[in-house]
């Protein structure tokens, strides 16, 4: 390969649009980051990425050759440990400037905390993301104190620790298949069908009760940590809601860990129906108020290897 990067992000399990963690100031202070979506296919099927500007004047990557790129995104495990390998873009193209994400063109999506659209730098039509059990390839962070990316290949530099992330780079996209077809258990609950008929009722009685104040964005398929973007017609305001149902009249419902991440973000909403097949009764709560009302329980944990292999 020609032209191969190394950039540095943000740490997330599916960089869908769930919370981002990691040492940069702007994800402290904020607890946001725009690389939270960039491993989410965009409305036209691409992948588009965004890594932190650069330098003084916060310019993003200009390489002299901005096409064929083979980009390998690395982040801080967890927020605060070593820079692992989260995935990569294959054949990926750089921009001369930080650009507005599709989702704006082909309809509402949400904005960031301080109401900007959410940009990207580069993008591709193919990318891999690493499942959080398969990240186990570790990078040195002495070349990132000063940059989000390292050119290993494709420009003028010619120094051995390029040369050996370079080799690196390659060695991971040759694992792609162990990587595309190894996959976690999933956790299922019996009788489908009614859970269906649940959702359904509870779906239409969140579009009947907010469809005449409120432009609705399904969200449901995007794994992003909520279920609906409301953007209010007149005020502007925006809402990121989890929407949960039950057929039972005490509320009750389950949160994966991709939800349970969102809650920190101060938009944040759960609409919970209650005897959803019967007299649905419905409430619109807050963080706080959940917290009131329910406990947050975990039910199942998961053991992610620090390392590559035992002894």
């Amino acid at each position: 390969m020609e032209r191969i990067a190394f950039v540095k992000a943000g740490w997330a399990e599916d960089y869908a649009g769930e919370e981002v963690v990691g040492r940069h100031g702007f994800i402290k202070d904020f607890s946001e980051a725009h690389e939270r979506f960039n491993f989410m296919k965009g409305p036209d099927g691409r992948y588009y990425g965004y890594i932190y500007p650069i330098g003084q004047y916060e310019s993003c990557p200009k390489p002299v050759v901005a096409t064929g790129w083979l980009v390998i995104v690395v982040a801080a495990r967890d927020g605060d440990g070593p820079l692992t390998v989260v995935g990569w873009y294959e054949n990926a193209t750089f921009e001369p400037d930080y650009m507005a994400r599709p989702e704006y063109e082909a309809g509402d999506f949400e904005l960031d905390i301080h109401g900007n659209q959410y940009a990207y730098c580069f993008s591709a039509d193919k990318a891999t993301l690493i499942p959080l059990h398969l990240r186990q390839t570790v990078v040195s962070g002495d070349h990132f104190k000063r940059t989000p990316i390292i050119y290993a290949r494709g420009t003028r530099h010619q120094d051995a620790w390029r040369y050996n992330l370079a080799a690196l780079a390659e060695q991971i996209i040759g694992l792609a298949p162990a990587i595309t077809t190894t996959k976690l258990p999933w956790v299922t609950f019996p009788d489908k069908a009614h859970r269906d008929l649940v959702e359904a009722a509870s779906v239409d009685l969140f579009k009947k009760t907010y469809s005449k104040a409120y432009r609705l964005t399904d969200r449901q398929k995007d794994n992003c940590g909520y279920d609906f973007l409301l953007i209010h017609k007149t005020t502007r305001e925006e809402l990121h809601v989890e929407l949960k149902g039950t057929s039972g009249k005490t509320p009750h419902f389950f949160m994966s860990r991709n939800e349970h991440n969102y809650l920190a973000d101060p938009r944040w909403r759960l609409f919970m129906v209650t005897d959803a097949l019967g007299k649905p009764r419905k409430a619109m709560m807050d963080l706080h108020e959940v917290n009131r009302v329910f406990d947050l329980v975990p039910f199942a944990y998961q053991g992610v290897a620090k390392i590559a292999e035992l002894d």
